[in-house]
C-alpha cells in the first residue's frame, strides 16, 4: 500500500497562488476577441492615453506574475528550509500578490465586458 502524502501548507499556498494566475490566463483567452486593443491599467496616471496599455501587455504580465511566484517559492523553500512558519510567510505574500493582480484584472476586463 502507498504512502500517503500530506500536503504542507506553503505547497497549498503556492498551488493556490498558481491557480489563480492559471484562472486569469484562461479568462483572459476566452474574452480576448471581445477586448479592445488598448486597456487601461496604469490608473495612477493622469486620464487619456498614459493609462492604456497594449492588450499582449496583459499576457505579460500574467507570464511576469507567474515568475514572481516561482521566484517566490523558491525563496521560501530556500529561508524556511528549517522554520515552516517563515515558508508559509513568503508563499502568503506571493498569494496577496496574486490576488491583488486578480482584482485589477477583473476590474480592466469587466469594463469591457457584461459580467
Amino acid at each position: 500500500m502507498a504512502k500517503e502524502r500530506k500536503i504542507s501548507t506553503p505547497d497549498y499556498i503556492f498551488g493556490l497562488s498558481v491557480l489563480i494566475i492559471v484562472v486569469l490566463g484562461g479568462v483572459l483567452a476566452f474574452f480576448w476577441n471581445k477586448l479592445p486593443p488598448e486597456l487601461p491599467w496604469y490608473y495612477s496616471l493622469p486620464w487619456g492615453e498614459k493609462q492604456l496599455v497594449q492588450k499582449p501587455v496583459f499576457a505579460w504580465i500574467l507570464v511576469g506574475m507567474a515568475g514572481v511566484l516561482v521566484l517566490t517559492r523558491i525563496i521560501s523553500r530556500w529561508a524556511g528550509s528549517k522554520d515552516e512558519t517563515v515558508s508559509i510567510t513568503i508563499n502568503t505574500g506571493g498569494l496577496i500578490a496574486a490576488i491583488l493582480i486578480a482584482a485589477s484584472f477583473v476590474r480592466v476586463i469587466s469594463i469591457f465586458i457584461s459580467l
